[in-house]
């Protein structure tokens, strides 16, 4: 966080946005008002304050003084930031997306596990309304987007987001997965929309390691080594193989895992990483339940299920504005030292985003008033039904366990 105290919060995010040398002389042609830059950071104040409709950001910018202020905007009515939100330049957000998340990497510990890096990719759908979306259309039932996302795993449990590449809802998985992964040390985890042979053996060529899960259905087409089992694990067979049947197959040579969760539940993967025992892959693979929770994550709290605009632009503009409010969450996580969560920290600047830095920052760092020993069993007692000082209402005892 900055030194300046007296600033306000909110122009503290601000500062994010370094508009110093950057214009934009089509968007903001005669505009007199709302410029792209203003929008950008009004869209990004209602992202971390939660505004549902473009009316409430309008209405906020009213009756907020330090909003006028930090903007240098009185006024601005629903319709006009309507029309601005899909003018926006979408390569502008995404490379200031990016430009804020390396800030949050010189922030994070640059110790690593004797596996290195775990990148995880995978995608996650947002509906819209079919009759305000017909670009979205998929099917009969289906009007929607996708957001094609890699992260990285990191040691905390937590995941930084890298690169996101929205479309339509028709566009698969395996489309997109050359976007994402680069050839690097890195070990790409995978679920079963990335299943394609050829695109295995291009991996396999260019020494990419990886860790994809498979269907039942794929079959083996030849085994080359069945390779031992670790005891009292659950691992239930690793080999080298190639995948396929007669009609289809890899060219190269794969290891194939299989293990069992918890719940008894098989899981077939395949990967390029021959050095790395069996149970550490089947753990690496665990690994992928981190990005569902950064989906749900960005889903709950975040405003990227409920859409402002459902034009193809406007869309692809909000979802790089709720990116870059996770980042900037983030940013202001790693550098103040708090010990608070994401969540929390999120929530913070929800209530502080007009206040002073000092206020916010004194939030941050708050010290619980009493010590807590966490909770407590306590045995279970039945209890009579609490007495009414009232004539309206009636509680009925419920009936005891065997009687």
């Amino acid at each position: 966080m900055g030194n300046i105290h007296n600033l306000s919060l909110i122009r503290q995010c601000f500062s994010y946005f370094s508009d110093e040398k950057i214009s934009f002389p089509i968007a903001d042609y005669r505009v007199p008002k709302l410029t792209v830059m203003k929008c950008t950071k009004l869209i990004m104040t209602s992202q971390l304050a939660k505004w549902e409709s473009y009316r409430q950001i309008s209405r906020a910018l009213r009756t907020s003084e330090t909003l006028q202020e930090s903007l240098e905007l009185t006024s601005i009515s629903a319709s006009q930031i309507s029309r601005k939100l899909p003018e926006i330049p979408t390569e502008w957000l995404e490379s200031l997306f990016l430009d804020i998340m390396g800030k949050v990497k010189l922030l994070l510990p640059t110790a690593t596990s004797k596996i290195g890096a775990v990148r995880i990719i995978d995608s996650t759908c947002i509906k819209l309304p079919a009759n305000l979306a017909e670009w979205a259309h998929v099917n009969r039932t289906h009007t929607q987007i996708k957001i094609h996302v890699r992260v990285l795993a990191l040691p905390t449990g937590q995941t930084l987001p890298e690169k996101a590449i929205p479309s339509t809802g028709n566009v698969s998985d395996v489309e997109t997965v050359d976007l994402l992964v680069e050839d690097d040390s890195t070990i790409y985890v995978m679920d079963r929309g990335y299943i394609k042979y050829k695109q295995f053996d291009a991996w396999l060529k260019r020494e990419v390691r990886f860790v994809n899960r498979i269907n039942e259905n794929n079959g083996v087409w030849h085994v080359e080594q069945e390779l031992p089992i670790p005891s009292n694990t659950k691992i239930t067979r690793d080999a080298i193989v190639r995948l396929g049947s007669a009609f289809r197959r890899t060219k190269q040579t794969l290891r194939l895992v299989e293990f069992r969760d918890e719940k008894d539940r098989k899981y077939r993967l395949v990967t390029s990483c021959f050095d790395l025992s069996a149970t550490e892959i089947a753990d690496i693979y665990r690994q992928r339940w981190l990005i569902e929770l950064f989906f749900k994550w960005m889903k709950q709290h975040l405003r990227l299920v409920k859409l402002y605009s459902y034009e193809p632009q406007g869309v692809w503009n909000q979802i790089f504005l709720a990116l870059i409010t996770y980042a900037i969450a983030m940013h202001i996580q790693l550098s103040s030292g708090t010990s608070l969560s994401l969540w929390d920290v999120l929530q913070s600047v929800r209530n502080c985003w007009e206040k002073n830095l000092s206020i916010f920052e004194a939030e941050l760092h708050r010290k619980p008033s009493r010590s807590s020993r966490g909770r407590q069993k306590v045995p279970k007692v039945q209890k009579s039904p609490p007495k009414l000082h009232t004539s309206v209402g009636i509680i009925k005892p419920r009936k005891t366990e065997g009687k």
